[in-house]
């Protein structure tokens, strides 16, 4: 994301009373394995640093919301909402400052994930984009009907469809112009991007993640008893070569060698990107950066992860873990494997107990045993 912009804000709309759902209370209060749905959202807001205060516009008649536990977060600014989602959103926007970046998300959306929430702050460009969504293509076959008796009219070619989903990030100035465009049109927009399109505004879509579901009826609340994972390994190695550190894992350790490489020989993100390519069957790393090309010389671990990592999430799949085996007789990474970790947490956007890292020699037996190089093995789990 750009820096020209002030604080990062989220709203998290929830003065719905959920019509569709079965139950004596706002949907957004149900409890779901003894913590509700809204909490349960919030939550994922709070545990982020990256943003300043979180808006929850709630109905006037709410009484429910002042006994959950987050009510009283210091970074938590509760407001009356209004009888639409969009008069929701403006009455937050009241309460932010000028010229600010703004994340909304439907308090009934629990299964975000955080890193989901940094991926779509980070890759928001206000100079290419007026908002950033996520979306799933849709996979059923597409109908258009007739509404009163629900014949259909004509199939639709799914293809050219998406479904937007939330977050969806913007900037308040915009944001609030566009709602404002729409209440004097007595428009009502579905959501942020739409107000937006309104106005003629650019929209990008992000792949989402068919997990991220709006809790809209009784049988969404059903704990997903599985998951479609994948499991990947890699492997990369080295020679050694005269030089002044190794990287490793995004950090350079200090040796009085370096890899002798093509890019910059950092053989746990080499085997990281192998072992997440493999899980999805995209070959390897190989087939992706050839060492005869030109374009990859001297490109940092870093780099290609990035470029990796994208094409990993287009297929729909996100990391959920990593177990990295380093095996070298010098240097010692003791001192350095939490600094490693920090670097691959930072570049994954996997919390740190979601990293596992090793550091094994060969007991002085082969290339590794005779200082000559070193090796990694990384095993993955990817979530759908």
């Amino acid at each position: 994301m750009k820096k020209n912009l002030n604080e990062i804000y989220a709203i998290v709309p929830s003065a719905g009373v959920g019509t569709r759902f079965e139950s004596e209370v706002p949907k957004q209060y149900i409890e779901v394995n003894g913590i509700s749905i809204l909490e349960k959202t919030i939550n994922h807001f709070l545990d982020l640093e990256i943003f300043e205060k979180i808006i929850v516009p709630i109905s006037p008649e709410d009484n429910f919301f002042e006994k959950l536990s987050v009510s009283k977060h210091k970074k938590i600014i509760k407001v009356v909402g209004g009888v639409t989602r969009s008069e929701s959103v403006m009455s937050a926007l009241g309460h932010i400052k000028e010229n600010c970046v703004v994340v909304v998300h439907d308090g009934v959306r629990p299964y975000i994930d955080q890193k989901d929430i940094k991926f779509l702050v980070e890759n928001f460009n206000p100079e290419e984009e007026d908002i950033l969504a996520y979306g799933i293509p849709v996979y059923e076959a597409l109908k258009k009907i007739n509404q009163d008796d629900l014949f259909v009219k004509k199939s639709v070619d799914r293809n050219k469809f998406y479904l937007a989903q939330t977050p969806q990030i913007t900037t308040s100035h915009l944001l609030e112009n566009s709602l404002e465009h729409c209440f004097k049109d007595n428009f009502q927009p579905n959501d942020e991007s739409e107000a937006i399109e309104r106005v003629g505004g650019k929209i990008r879509i992000l792949p989402g993640s068919r997990k991220n579901i709006k809790i809209t009826v009784t049988e969404d609340i059903t704990e997903k008893k599985t998951t479609n994972e994948r499991i990947g390994n890699g492997f990369d190695s080295h020679r050694f070569e005269t030089g002044d550190g190794l990287m490793l894992g995004g950090v350079k350790v200090p040796y009085h060698k370096s890899f002798l490489a093509h890019s910059d020989g950092d053989i746990i993100i080499h085997a990281l990107v192998d072992s997440m390519f493999g899980a999805v069957s995209l070959g390897d790393i190989g087939d992706h950066f050839p060492d005869t090309d030109k374009k990859w010389l001297n490109v940092s671990g870093k780099e290609l992860f990035k470029i990796a990592y994208n094409k990993v999430l287009e297929m729909g799949f996100s990391l959920k873990q990593i177990d990295i085996v380093v095996i070298m007789e010098e240097p010692r990474l003791s001192d350095y494997k939490s600094e490693i970790i920090l670097s691959l947490s930072s570049l994954t956007n996997l919390e740190k107990d979601r990293i596992g890292l090793k550091a094994k020699t060969s007991e002085k037996m082969g290339f590794i045993g005779n200082k000559e190089g070193a090796a990694a093995l990384v095993i993955t789990r990817l979530e759908e």
